[in-house]
């Protein structure tokens, strides 16, 4: 990806051309069915929109474009969507050559299904795992992810909740570093949030933290504009101690970094998943760079000190079905001032990483659950997915919306091909109609990354070799353990 070239400049109209100094052009889409998510232009329009090879919009605007608006590489889209790429606010990529697994069982029995697995990678292995992720959700649209990172951390996992999990040991090997690698080599733009593994002294590991940070640094890998920010995993929900809220405090404000935690997600033990609220509000952790992941067993205690502090959520609605947990009522959340985010989770637990699905199973749960077509509309649920998410991830200035000086990362959907019929209102069959099949194109940065279901930034055959031999090698290391455990209670 290229580095930005000069300051950008926008202008206020979207009927006239909306244009920034700069950068040379390299692209321009002309008869376009532009959805810009722009709060200024909430409605959808025919239109152009040029790009520099910056990477960044350099003009949009309706009807065609002035003759100073010119490029090198001109496209006629003849009628076609253009639309910002998905954001997925919640995400763990490296799950994804783990799908159908825990299929009828809820979320800790599900973290057991995967875990028999999951346990016998190498960092090679996760390294390919989360390539295999992060090209997925490019293909299907999703341009940017917040991924929670996997340590390389073996610990025995309990039913409940409430109780310690088993003492934790660190496996050898670069995991993080190789998740960070696989997502720059992928195309996609990420948050990179790594968890906290409790092993060791608080300096211990407050110093694991730091010296990841540091890695990237010296290897230069921040100025890469696909790597977008850090941030650490919030794992309170799972932990028996307070100690967790305060190292994660700790972090957060040694590294000005956000956090975004797994809390009040499971439907078991919730008056004890309730009380480890607290912890986190003495650890002085709410507030705007606070981000509840699910977040579905609230009370109005706790709701209301989230209003107050100014703290955030993300909303899972595909895999929250999927794990049997609950539904989050956004709406009331939105209602009450909450900002809201949307994540697609991980692979493993929505089994296809389809954005079009998630937006219809959301907007169709929230208005279900309010018994009222109006509780969320179609232009919420599609901002919820793209600008809303960027703004509770502090990446708006980036990402979320095709606008002036923001990342030109785009789809193209045609929704005649297949033919989804006539389109009467082309926001209404984008939400309601579109799906993968109708998407015909993924840009990222100007940059064309996937055409049709074929990737364009890597041999997804050798991917698909590589996930193939390591997963035959993990499932006979997990059926020779059964095989010694067996041996072993025998004698």
């Amino acid at each position: 990806m290229k580095k930005v070239l000069a300051a950008l400049v926008a202008s206020a109209l979207i009927g006239a051309p909306a244009l920034a100094a700069a950068a040379a052009p390299q692209l321009l889409l002309t008869n376009a069915t532009l959805i810009t998510v722009d709060p200024d232009q909430p409605d959808a329009f025919s239109g152009y929109m040029q790009v520099g090879d910056d990477g960044r919009i350099m003009a949009i605007g309706a009807g065609k474009p002035p003759a100073e608006i010119s490029a090198p590489v001109v496209r006629d889209m003849g009628g076609k969507m253009v639309a910002p790429g998905f954001i997925s606010a919640h995400s763990h990529i490296y799950m994804s050559p783990l799908r159908g697994l825990g299929h009828d069982v809820n979320l800790y029995g599900w973290f057991r299904a995967w875990d028999y697995y999951l346990r016998h990678t190498t960092a090679d292995d996760i390294y390919w795992f989360t390539l295999h992720g992060s090209v997925d959700f490019l293909r299907n649209g999703i341009t940017t992810a917040y991924d929670f990172t996997y340590p390389g951390v073996l610990e025995e996992l309990t039913d409940d909740p409430s109780q310690p999990q088993g003492a934790p040991t660190q496996k050898p090997g670069p995991f993080e570093e190789n998740q960070i690698r696989a997502k720059l080599d992928s195309g996609m733009r990420f948050i990179n949030s790594p968890w906290l593994s409790e092993i060791g002294s608080d300096d211990d590991i407050i110093g694991r933290f730091g010296d990841l940070l540091d890695w990237a640094k010296k290897e230069g890998l921040h100025d890469d504009p696909q790597y977008l920010a850090d941030a650490i995993s919030g794992q309170q929900q799972f932990m028996p101690t307070d100690r967790t809220a305060k190292l994660e405090v700790r972090a957060m404000r040694e590294f000005g970094v956000m956090n975004q935690s797994h809390f009040l997600e499971s439907p078991n033990a919730v008056p004890e998943q309730q009380a480890k609220f607290a912890w986190y509000d003495d650890a002085g952790a709410l507030g705007p760079d606070f981000i509840f992941g699910h977040f579905i067993h609230v009370n109005d205690a706790i709701l209301d000190r989230v209003v107050e502090s100014g703290a955030r959520m993300s909303w899972q609605p595909t895999s929250n079905g999927r794990l049997a947990d609950g539904i989050a009522d956004v709406v009331r959340y939105r209602e009450l001032g909450i900002p809201v985010a949307v994540g697609l989770d991980d692979q493993s637990c929505t089994d296809v990483s389809d954005p079009f699905q998630n937006l219809r199973i959301g907007l169709y749960t929230m208005r279900g659950l309010h018994k009222k077509a109006s509780a969320l509309s179609i232009q919420d649920m599609l901002y919820l997915h793209t600008l809303d998410s960027a703004k509770v991830l502090n990446i708006e200035d980036k990402v979320g919306s095709l606008e002036v000086g923001k990342f030109a990362d785009f789809l193209v959907v045609d929704p005649r091909s297949p033919d989804t019929g006539p389109v009467y209102e082309p926001l209404a069959t984008y939400v309601l109609a579109a799906s993968l099949r109708n998407l015909k194109e993924v840009w990222v940065g100007g940059e064309q990354v996937v055409n049709g279901t074929d990737l364009l930034t890597y041999d997804e055959a050798e991917i698909r070799r590589e996930i193939d031999q390591r997963t035959d090698r993990i499932r006979a290391e997990a059926a020779a353990g059964d095989l010694e455990k067996v041996a072993a209670a025998g004698n």
